[in-house]
């Protein structure tokens, strides 16, 4: 059987003085990439795409051009298909800053209204680190979750969208620099939800824990009416998610009691998934 490889794509961005940067572009060319894949996103800014990947490690490789040019910054990112889990790096004066790898705890979809200019239409969480922040704040600067307050929400200082499945409801950071968030991913299929608390304007936060309805609407009360809604709303959702796990449950019982073999326990019975 033949295996498709995951497309892998590999980022230097290199920052300095114009013509150091030309003689390092003349230099690299065919060795880290092709000239094709070489763009100036300003006069001091050269940027280096590779497709499928440099054939040797992402951190060696950018250790090496590091070593090769101190004198210039090098940030680094590798990512698969569409910005699955990337890793990122930064050099500095020949010396490692940071390194790290993002990985999305929650990710949604906000709607896009073409009449309104605001930036985000997307929020991404994530375990918040040090190396992290400092990778998401220069890198990824499309995370940013303040453009947001520009929407209408059930509360004030709340948004609030949905994909479907999923509700978010989003109280913010009060300031640039916070980290006092708050985010409410709720599942009214399924009557759950996940808190995240200490959210900064990146989507960064500080820890996360699994929640009942009842808790959420006690501890902001703001809520409360249009969590009541979305409950309501999906009631027959809910209904018919229980009698699935029964069946589901049922027929692991029989398996097991026949002697068969059987799958079922491979997978979880409560559909609910962070």
């Amino acid at each position: 059987m033949l295996s498709v490889a995951t497309p892998v794509t590999t980022v230097f961005t290199l920052t300095g003085p114009q013509a150091r940067l030309r003689q390092i572009a003349e230099e690299r060319a065919y060795r880290t990439c092709a000239p094709d894949q070489m763009a100036w996103e300003n006069d001091t800014t050269l940027v280096m795409t590779l497709e499928n990947g440099i054939g040797t490690s992402f951190l060696r490789h950018g250790d090496g051009l590091s070593d090769d040019y101190p004198d210039v910054s090098i940030r680094g990112m590798e990512y698969f298909d569409s910005f699955d889990d990337p890793g990122f790096a930064k050099w500095q004066g020949g010396q490692l800053v940071y390194e790290a790898d993002l990985i999305t705890v929650f990710s949604i979809l906000f709607p896009t209204d073409p009449s309104r200019d605001w930036a985000g239409c997307s929020a991404s969480f994530w375990h918040r680190s040090q190396p992290l922040s400092a990778a998401i704040a220069e890198n990824c600067p499309g995370f940013d979750l303040m453009p947001l307050r520009q929407l209408a929400g059930p509360a004030p200082g709340w948004v609030q969208t949905s994909d479907g499945f999923a509700t978010l409801f989003l109280r913010l950071p009060s300031a640039f620099e916070a980290e006092d968030g708050v985010a409410v991913v709720f599942y009214p299929g399924l009557g759950r939800a996940t808190l995240l608390k200490n959210v900064d304007r990146f989507g960064g936060f500080a820890r996360y824990r699994r929640v009942s309805y009842g808790r959420i609407t006690g501890q902001y009360q703001e809520l409360r009416s249009v969590l009541r809604d979305c409950w309501k709303a999906d009631e027959k959702k809910r209904r018919k998610a229980r009698q699935e796990r029964k069946v589901l449950r049922r027929k692991t019982r029989k398996a097991g009691r026949e002697g068969k073999n059987s799958l079922f326990h491979l997978f979880d019975t409560d559909p609910w998934v962070v």
